[in-house]
C-alpha cells in the first residue's frame, strides 16, 4: 500500500489516510510517501514501514544506532528545528481537539542540549549469551532491545550505567529469574555535576562484600542502593524501602539559588537546566508578592522553593508521604519559613485550605492524566485569582483547560521541549479568573 504521511502522532509516528480511516505508520514523517503493509484495527489501520519512496526535506541521519528497535527517541531522524514545529503541531491539535482553542501559538521553546540532557536511567537488566546488559522493551512487546550506549542520557549518568554492568558482569551475576525470585532486574542512576547515586532493584538476593567494595571503586559513584523487588508490576519497579549499600542518603543540586538534596525516590525533572527555565518563567507570571500561593502536586518542592520570595506564605500539596519529608527537609536547608507542606489528596487539601483562607495563586503540575475531577469542581467554585497550570500531557491538558474556561481565560500559553528527539512537550498555561 502507498500512502502519503500528512502529520504526525501524539507518539510521534507518520499519519495518512486511507478509506477516510487514519493510518498510523511508525518510523516516518509528515511529507513522506511510503509504502506499508496494513492492518484494519477497526477505527483505524497500523501500517508497518516497507519502503520510503518520498523523504522528508526534514529527515537526517540518526546518530543513535538503536533508534528504531528502540523506539524512545521516534524524532530522532528529523531536524532540531522540525521537532519543534511537530511538537507545536501536536499541541495546537490537542488544544483545538478538547478546548476548541484555535490560536496560533508562540514558538516551542528550544532546550538548551538536543543530547546528554536527561539526569537519570531507568533501565532493565537483561541477560543476553551469558552477559547482563540494559535494555528497553518495545511498545506493545516483551521483546527486549539491548542498549550499549543512550545518546540523551548525561555523560556522567551514561559512564556511571556502563561501569555498574562492567562490575556486575565480572562477577558473574545473572539477569532477575521470576521463578527463582532472584538476580539483577533494574538499574536506576542519577546525578548531577559528577556526583551520582544508583539503585540496584533485584530480587531475594543478598550482595556479595566483594561485589559493594569494587562498586564503591568507581568514580563518581557516590552513593548505592539495594531495592528487592519481586511483584511482577513492570510499572513499578522502584520500591518504597531501599537498603543504602554505601554513601550518602541524598544526593545534592545547586538549583538557582537554593540548594535541593533529594533521595533515590524523589522525583525532579529529568532536564534540569529546562526546568530551571520553566520556573523561572512561572515566578515571572507572578506579579508582586501574593498573600497566599498553593502549589498542588508539589513532588519534593521544587517549584515551590524557587518561588519562596513570591508570597507571604506557600502552601505545597503532594500525596505521597516521603516526598512531603523531603521538601520540608529542603526548606528547612535554604532557611525558608514561609514554606508550609501537606502530604495529602491535591483535590481534598485544596478544598480544605480554600475553606479557611483566600488563594492569590494556585500552581498545578499534575501527571500525565490531568487533574481530577474533584480539584476542577473546586477550582471552578473558588475565588482564585490565578492558576499556572504545567502540562506534560496535551491530551488532558485540553480536557482539562475545556472545563476551567468556564470560569477563567485562558492568557498565556507557552511550550517547552524537555525531551529532545521524542514527541513529548511541556506547556505552562495562565489562566485568569473571569470578572475578578
Amino acid at each position: 500500500m502507498r500512502l502519503e504521511i500528512v502529520k504526525a502522532g501524539i507518539n510521534g509516528e507518520g499519519i495518512g489516510f486511507f478509506k477516510r480511516k487514519p493510518v498510523f505508520v511508525e518510523g516516518c514523517f509528515e511529507g513522506e510517501i511510503v509504502d506499508c503493509d496494513l492492518k484494519d484495527e477497526g477505527n483505524h489501520y497500523t501500517g508497518r514501514l516497507r519502503n520510503i519512496v518520498k523523504k522528508s526535506e526534514h529527515r537526517i541521519k540518526g546518530k543513535c544506532r538503536h533508534c528504531f528497535k528502540c523506539g524512545a527517541c521516534a524524532l530522532m531522524e528529523i531536524d532540531y528545528e522540525e521537532q519543534l514545529h511537530v511538537k507545536k503541531q501536536l499541541l495546537e491539535g490537542a488544544l483545538y481537539k478538547y478546548a476548541k482553542i484555535d490560536e496560533k501559538l508562540n514558538d516551542v521553546i528550544p532546550s538548551g542540549k538536543i543530547f546528554h540532557y536527561r539526569n537519570k536511567c531507568n533501565l532493565p537488566i537483561v541477560e543476553h549469551e551469558g552477559r547482563l546488559y540494559n535494555a528497553v522493551y518495545k511498545k506493545g512487546t516483551n521483546h527486549p532491545c539491548i542498549i550499549e550506549e543512550c545518546l540523551i542520557h548525561e555523560e556522567g549518568v551514561e559512564d556511571i550505567r556502563k561501569k555498574i554492568l562492567e562490575v556486575l558482569n565480572r562477577h558473574r551475576l545473572k539477569a532477575y529469574d521470576r521463578h527463582e525470585k532472584k538476580g539483577m532486574r533494574q538499574l536506576i542512576v542519577r546525578g548531577f555535576r559528577k556526583s551520582y547515586q544508583a539503585v540496584l532493584v533485584t530480587g531475594k538476593d543478598i550482595l556479595d562484600e566483594d561485589l559493594i567494595k569494587d562498586l564503591k571503586k568507581i568514580k563518581g559513584l557516590d552513593s548505592l542502593f539495594q531495592g528487592i523487588n519481586t511483584v511482577r508490576d513492570p510499572v513499578r519497579l522502584m520500591p518504597d524501602k531501599l537498603r543504602c549499600l554505601f554513601g550518602k542518603q541524598k544526593i545534592e543540586l545547586a538549583s538557582g539559588d537554593y540548594k535541593l538534596l533529594l533521595s533515590p525516590q524523589a522525583f525532579y525533572q529529568l532536564n534540569h537546566e529546562q526546568a530551571q527555565r520553566i520556573y523561572k518563567d512561572v515566578s515571572e507570571l507572578i506579579e508582586g508578592k501574593k498573600k497566599r500561593v498553593i502549589e498542588a502536586y508539589c513532588g519534593i518542592g521544587a517549584i515551590s522553593l524557587y518561588l519562596h520570595d513570591k508570597a507571604e506564605k506557600l502552601i505545597g500539596i503532594e500525596l505521597i508521604e516521603k516526598a512531603i519529608k523531603d521538601a520540608k527537609d529542603n526548606a528547612k536547608l535554604n532557611g525558608y519559613d514561609n514554606l508550609e507542606f501537606i502530604a495529602g489528596d491535591a483535590s481534598k487539601e485544596v478544598r480544605k485550605i480554600l475553606n479557611k483562607e483566600k488563594a492569590d495563586v494556585l500552581i498545578v503540575d499534575p501527571p500525565r492524566t490531568g487533574l481530577d475531577d474533584e480539584l476542577i469542581v473546586t477550582l471552578l467554585k473558588s475565588k482564585i485569582d490565578q492558576i499556572i497550570y504545567i502540562s506534560c500531557n496535551p491530551s488532558t491538558l485540553g480536557k482539562d483547560l475545556d472545563l476551567l474556561k468556564q470560569k477563567y481565560k485562558i492568557s498565556h500559553i507557552q511550550a517547552y521541549d524537555m525531551f529532545p528527539n521524542t514527541p513529548h512537550v511541556e506547556t505552562v498555561v495562565l489562566l485568569q479568573k473571569l470578572n475578578s
